[in-house]
């Protein structure tokens, strides 16, 4: 009798981790939420260049046509704002799934656990570091996403880390409301989670120091140069071939 009782608990026990396991698989199986991306940028890529909107203005002057003739253009970003006004803009990343809407929360564990729409979601969503700015403003922009094991979100990131790859794929897109800025890969690297990679606010030759350290990090060599004048951009996101690994992908922003 007491057999019996036992096999009946185990059977229980392995039914209800089959179940367990069956729920995590479709979890990762599931389809990223997020809205569909707008066919057409804010604006021409020649008109959208981030260093014109940081130290021009146009004026009617400048218009090529009469003021009356011209056309009222809904801003694609919009409707994005619309759904949330946490939005901050869209990354592309040539050679994977990365194609995903990015928004800013008020720190860096909201979006783990909620999608674009804001709801409670195990894929989270994309997102900028709350200490950022955006708008092309900030020397060093960090973007965060959750590796998945079927690829989602930022699974595929890892895919850098084969030097083929990367030099088929040395440029990404990420565009906001008022420019599409594009980024140049010069640093790939894995290392435990530390926020020595992470930093944004730097004083005197310490920005320069920085870049030279992360290209100095990275597992390839790369021929970009960098300045202290240069914007860069970092993805982040799991890796577990270091223990509490962390894929760092750092680019700066071509402006030519």
């Amino acid at each position: 009798m007491r057999k019996n009782i036992w096999v009946l608990i185990l059977s229980r026990l392995l039914f209800l981790q089959i179940i367990h396991y069956g729920v995590q698989e479709l979890e990762q199986r599931k389809d990223v939420v997020v809205p569909e991306k707008a066919e057409q940028a804010a604006f021409p890529p020649e008109k959208a260049s981030s260093t014109d909107l940081r130290s021009e203005t146009i004026s009617a002057a400048d218009v090529a046509v009469p003021l009356e003739e011209l056309t009222f253009t809904i801003n694609p970003s919009t409707e994005y704002y619309q759904i949330n006004p946490d939005y901050v803009g869209w990354l592309s990343v040539n050679g994977t799934v990365v194609d995903y809407p990015v928004v800013r929360g008020q720190d860096n564990e909201t979006y783990l656990t909620q999608n674009f729409y804001q709801e409670p979601d195990i894929f989270g969503a994309i997102f900028m570091d709350y200490r950022n700015i955006g708008m092309g403003v900030d020397r060093h922009t960090i973007i965060y996403g959750h590796y998945t094991q079927n690829g989602q979100m930022f699974g595929e990131l890892d895919k850098f880390l084969n030097e083929d790859f990367l030099q088929e794929n040395l440029e990404f897109i990420f565009g906001d409301a008022y420019a599409e800025r594009r980024y140049r890969i010069f640093s790939v690297h894995v290392a435990p989670a530390d926020t020595l990679f992470l930093d944004i606010d730097f004083e005197g030759n310490e920005y320069t120091e920085f870049l030279t350290m992360l290209k100095d990090f990275s597992v390839f060599p790369s021929e970009v140069e960098l300045t202290e004048e240069n914007h860069i951009l970092t993805l982040m996101t799991c890796n577990d071939s270091a223990e509490n690994g962390r894929l760092f992908i750092h680019a700066v922003e071509v402006t030519e």
